[in-house]
């Protein structure tokens, strides 16, 4: 004889198989509610998820592209002068940090314009043709390249900088930015000389106030000579030396931060 459910279970059997239905109904909304959560969470929040998700392929990143071309020495003179094959490259890389503050444009890293630099064997000179900084810049994604150069005259630093449009190949102005102080106000030099740069091509400014905090960093002569020879030590791949002087730098001005993030990246203490 069949042991089926009998007339009297069907009810009972019924509103269990519509429980269970409901339940994975229910569990199914909590998790889809709970991935959509996460996925604003991840791309609405902080800015260093808004700065990944270009890479992760969700959206192509739309910001202008500039680049830095290494600075060059318009003819420095007098009688304490600095190691000015390290100040082209400190130059750039100071630059490039402060124009990075400002979230709606995207930096090239100053390693891939060295390597492209290297690769077409492109030697470091006064005058750079705006035809050779537009192909650097068309093999890195740019669309501005911003060539500067300084002249140190006895601890007065005064810093220049064009921009050449990376897509035509023409010059947008020749003299963007012009800033002129003593060495120990270096760091907002370029913090000035990036703000012209920006104010020059009509991009969207840097707030005022990070414009501020960014001037106000105690950074002195002495320890950003420092930092731009262990930039140089740094390309040449001396790294014990470069983790020595890097190291010295967060000693002597622990919240300019480039420096302390670079030494961790190649395992150095912090002090």
């Amino acid at each position: 004889m069949s042991r089926g459910i009998s007339p009297q279970g069907i009810p009972i059997a019924v509103g269990l198989m519509l429980m269970s239905v409901v339940a994975c109904a229910s569990a199914q909304t909590q998790g889809a509610s709970s991935a959509t959560e996460s996925a604003t969470s991840e791309e609405v929040g902080s800015p260093q998820a808004q700065a990944a998700t270009p890479s992760s392929g969700r959206q192509e990143d739309d910001r202008p592209g500039i680049a830095v071309w290494p600075f060059s020495n318009g003819g420095s003179f007098g009688s304490d002068p600095w190691d000015y094959a390290s100040l082209e490259v400190g130059l750039q890389q100071m630059l490039i940090t402060e124009l990075a503050q400002n979230s709606e444009l995207r930096l090239i890293n100053r390693s891939r314009i060295r390597e492209i630099i290297e690769e077409l064997e492109l030697g470091q000179t006064q005058y750079v043709a705006p035809g050779t900084t537009a192909q650097v810049g068309r093999l890195v994604g740019a669309k501005y390249m911003v060539v500067g150069s300084f002249v140190d005259a006895n601890g007065t630093m005064r810093l220049d900088a064009r921009i050449d449009n990376v897509e035509t190949s023409e010059i947008l102005t020749e003299t963007a930015a012009k800033v002129q102080d003593d060495r120990d106000e270096l760091l907002a030099l370029v913090v000035e000389l990036g703000v012209k740069i920006v104010e020059s091509i009509d991009l969207p400014p840097l707030p005022s106030q990070v414009v501020e905090e960014r001037k106000s960093l105690e950074l002195t002569a002495e320890t950003a000579r420092t930092y731009f020879m262990a930039l140089r030590r740094d390309d040449a791949g001396d790294l014990d030396q470069a983790r020595q002087l890097y190291r010295r730098v967060v000693s002597e001005a622990p919240q300019y931060t480039p420096a302390r993030m670079r030494l961790q990246q190649l395992g150095g203490e912090i002090p």
